[in-house]
């Protein structure tokens, strides 16, 4: 594993995380790399209501899961929900890209399903999710004392890391003032919400209570805020 001064440690219930630059979270005892709101094919549907969008947005971001992958030796990738953006994610240039790219990629890859993923329980997502060899795992998955899912939880019981939130904060300096995604811990909520790994989402700022952390990143930096 390959870890660089950009990136952040942090322990939960003595667990150690590694929080990336790349907008990913390594659980170093699992060997397990989480993303969250991958949003693949968001560019695609906008191209589908005349939009001029390249294709290049989701060719960077899976470039980047696969370097974040190896950089870390990850066993297994979990998406923590919406791995797609929607149908629009089986237009047949969209499933080529993906299942050239798969072949590169050298883990297991898997998703716990997210609000964006209905569209994979037709018999055509089914069939797209075996070429791109994605296991499907429960919306709550619970594993050594932690849960994986798509939301944050509503009650508070394992801590949970989660996504669709897409935190971000905002920060000033110099007179300007910048909006930056970030991992957000919610201690009320016992909740780590990782932000959205698609570049192509807009970030929401939250509004954090007064014991929770936020560690912004940009570039090849994360950053306690």
């Amino acid at each position: 594993m390959t870890t660089t001064a950009g990136d952040a440690t942090m322990t939960l219930e003595g667990q150690e995380f590694l929080l990336m630059a790349e907008r990913a979270v390594y659980w170093a005892k699992k060997r397990w790399l989480l993303v969250a709101d991958t949003h693949w094919g968001k560019c695609q549907a906008f191209r589908d209501v005349g939009a001029a969008l390249p294709v290049g947005p989701l060719e960077r971001d899976l470039k980047r899961l696969r370097l974040a992958a190896e950089r870390v030796d990850a066993q297994r990738i979990i998406v923590l929900g919406d791995l797609v953006h929607g149908p629009a994610s089986f237009a047949p240039g969209m499933d080529e890209l993906i299942r050239a790219w798969r072949p590169t990629l050298p883990c297991e890859l898997a998703i716990v399903p997210g609000n964006h993923d209905r569209a994979l329980v037709s018999p055509r997502g089914r069939e797209i999710l075996e070429g791109w060899q994605v296991e499907v795992l429960p919306t709550r998955y619970e594993v050594e004392g932690f849960a994986l899912a798509h939301e944050p939880p509503i009650v508070a019981r394992h801590y949970t890391l989660c996504g669709h939130v897409h935190p971000a904060v905002r920060l000033r300096g110099r007179g300007e003032r910048i909006k930056l995604p970030c991992f957000w811990l919610d201690r009320e909520y016992r909740a780590l919400v990782l932000p959205a790994f698609s570049t192509f989402i807009d970030g929401a700022v939250v509004t954090v209570g007064q014991d929770d952390e936020r560690w912004a990143t940009a570039g090849a930096r994360v950053w306690r805020v």
